[in-house]
């Protein structure tokens, strides 16, 4: 990131000419610029199902995975809806959110499904037997993966989640 920084500054200066802003305008952009970079890169990739387990295993959280297929819009309407809005309102931060097209990886999406159903989201909670395994099947609303995830956490129908 300070290399970005840096590299950003020494562009300001181009034939002699000083293009930097100055005062509070250069800070207030530079700020702009970093929270932006961060954002990108931060909320811009995909954790691998690999890599999404390994974190739900270490940080002793339950596992998400909406399983889909480029050619199903109703997997993609749910990702970029449903999950979306999730993630953006904070609903998600207690599990490990991953995404797997069955297409590309089969030999996951042929021993976590159950069926060939599209969209498939798939909760794993970790308990004192192992792995416990939650599902839906076909396009959810917020609420049907709120109460999916209240299940696999062991919180139970009655408890209402405070937002």
């Amino acid at each position: 990131m300070t290399v970005l920084i840096s590299e950003w500054r020494s562009r300001q200066r181009v034939r002699g000419r000083d293009y930097s802003l100055s005062g509070k305008g250069s800070n207030m952009l530079q700020m702009a610029f970093l929270m932006l970079f961060a954002f990108v890169f931060q909320n811009g990739k995909e954790l691998t199902y690999e890599s999404a387990y390994a974190k739900a295993d270490k940080e002793n959280k339950p596992l998400l995975v909406l399983v889909g297929a480029d050619w199903c819009a109703a997997c993609k309407t749910m990702k970029s809806t449903t999950m979306d809005r999730m993630k953006e309102s904070g609903e998600l931060k207690d599990v490990v959110v991953t995404f797997l097209d069955k297409d590309n990886r089969p030999d996951i999406a042929s021993k976590i499904m159950q069926g060939d159903s599209l969209p498939q989201l798939i909760v794993f909670s970790k308990s004192d037997d192992g792995w416990k395994r939650f599902s839906l099947s076909g396009m959810q609303s917020e609420g049907r993966v709120r109460e999916l995830i209240r299940r696999a956490a062991g919180l139970g129908a009655e408890t209402r989640l405070v937002r």
